[in-house]
């Protein structure tokens, strides 16, 4: 049962190293408008903002899936419900947050600078929410073996 959360986790972990690294090429690839020097100090200002929250992502993605060696203990692990929390629990609240957040920006100010982040993070809850389905489906698995 170990060897199969850690792999899961290490999954999960190389998934989220990677939505970093492509978040900050993305980042990276932005251009500045071609407008004043008033433009150019938002557009660093924005470059900044984002290397910041995107170190953030990669902390809150690494407690995420911290979250996932609760299924070692055997009640979470049998409990649909409670393993489903331990995949999906925090970074569904996060992501809620900031979809919210995101909406509440764009509504009042018209500006959302966090929709990279947002499409991120939704990226990130796909491919765990596939990763809890295949882990129950490995347990199901492991179960009929013995």
């Amino acid at each position: 049962m170990k060897k199969i959360i850690f792999r899961f986790w290490i999954i999960n972990f190389l998934i989220s190293i990677a939505l970093f690294f492509i978040y900050r090429v993305v980042i990276a690839e932005t251009k500045p408008t071609d407008g004043g020097f008033f433009e150019t100090v938002l557009y660093i200002l924005d470059i900044l903002l984002n290397l910041g929250l995107s170190s953030i992502y990669l902390v809150v993605m690494v407690i995420c899936s911290l979250a996932f060696f609760l299924n070692l203990i055997g009640n979470i692990r049998n409990n649909r419900f409670l393993s489903f929390l331990t995949f999906l629990g925090f970074p569904l609240s996060c992501v809620t947050y900031l979809v919210i957040n995101v909406s509440i920006d764009f509504l009042l100010y018209n500006v959302s600078f966090l929709t990279t982040l947002m499409i991120f993070s939704l990226i990130y809850l796909f491919f765990t929410t596939i990763e809890f389905l295949m882990f129950k489906r490995r347990l199901k698995v492991c179960e009929l073996k013995e």
